[in-house]
């Protein structure tokens, strides 16, 4: 509605003051979308790092563990077979001792004295023999002669297979950890770093979810994302070459997660399992980021389909 004010007459040096009231404000603009995001700047140098903390003292050592139980003697071995016989010694030397002579047997009686024949030139004939003698008893043995070399020994017998290991006994319980040494003091913040160069403005991402969620330090040489690493930066130093996995079925269409290289090991983003990666980059299903602080956005398009936009090459 249009008000319109009518002067009828005005004398001169005389002032007309208007007043209106304001009307309702405007509905406010749709808000323009926000402009890219310049170049993280260079890290300052780590400060020092504060004294190692006192060792705590050792916790007491647990019990022994009772011993266990002796396992059963294993079988005896095979016999093994005899050895040579060895060869027999010689005799002993015979005794040079002569037994004693056995004693004389008693004289035989003496036979009838024949009658006296006519003196004759030719003799009679001799009268019998009388019986010999009781033989006398046998002197005694000779002395044994040296015993001869002994025969060389015959081989050992195989020996018999081990018997079984006993059972382990248990375990002791560990003993209590001992209290832990107190933290040492945090050293002094180190300056900070000069800003870095600007970079090219890069394309216009998509939109994002919402302020930074936090920051995930990684300081191997391969890492895979975790679900907890949405909307986070996650920023990856090594002095050798890092290979970040994204992996299947742990984000949704929507979700972003923000990659930082630090340090001269070059990033190199990989497919998981059933993973589809699309970007501008030189492989395109593997592309890397291009230097020192490049950083790009993992974006996931649709199930297990991601795209990966920023200083990559």
């Amino acid at each position: 509605m249009t008000t319109f004010v009518v002067i009828e007459s005005i004398t001169p040096n005389q002032s007309l003051v208007f007043s209106a009231q304001q009307g309702p404000q405007g509905a406010g603009g749709a808000t323009g979308p926000s402009g890219p995001t310049g170049p993280v700047g260079a890290t300052g140098a780590t400060g020092a790092t504060g004294a190692t903390g006192v060792t705590g003292a050792t916790g007491p050592t647990g019990p022994v563990g009772a011993t266990g139980a002796t396992g059963p003697q294993g079988v005896t071995g095979a016999t093994g077979p005899t050895g040579v016989t060895g060869a027999t010694g010689p005799t002993g030397a015979d005794s040079t001792v002569p037994g004693p002579t056995g004693a004389t047997g008693p004289a035989g009686a003496t036979g009838p004295t024949g009658p006296t024949g006519a003196a004759s030139t030719v003799p009679g004939p001799t009268g019998a023999t009388g019986p010999a003698g009781a033989t006398g008893a046998t002197g005694p043995v000779g002395a044994t002669g040296t015993t001869g070399d002994t025969g060389a020994t015959g081989p050992a017998g195989a020996t018999g297979p081990v018997g079984a290991t006993g059972a382990t006994g248990e375990v002791g319980a560990t003993g209590a950890t001992g209290p832990a040494g107190a933290t040492g003091p945090t050293g002094p913040t180190g300056p900070t770093g000069p800003t870095g160069l600007t970079g090219p403005t890069g394309p216009t991402g998509a939109t994002g979810v919402g302020n930074i969620a936090g920051f995930n330090t990684q300081t191997g040489t391969s890492y895979t994302l975790v679900a907890g690493d949405l909307s986070d930066i996650v920023t990856l130093n090594n002095a050798s070459a890092i290979t970040l996995t994204v992996p299947p079925s742990v984000f949704s269409a929507n979700d972003q997660i923000h990659i930082v290289q630090y340090g001269a090991g070059q990033v190199t983003f990989a497919q998981g399992a059933g993973v589809t990666i699309l970007s501008n980059g030189a492989t395109t299903t593997a592309p890397k980021l291009r230097t020192n602080k490049s950083a790009a956005t993992v974006i996931c398009t649709a199930s297990n389909t991601f795209l990966i936009v920023g200083d990559i090459v």
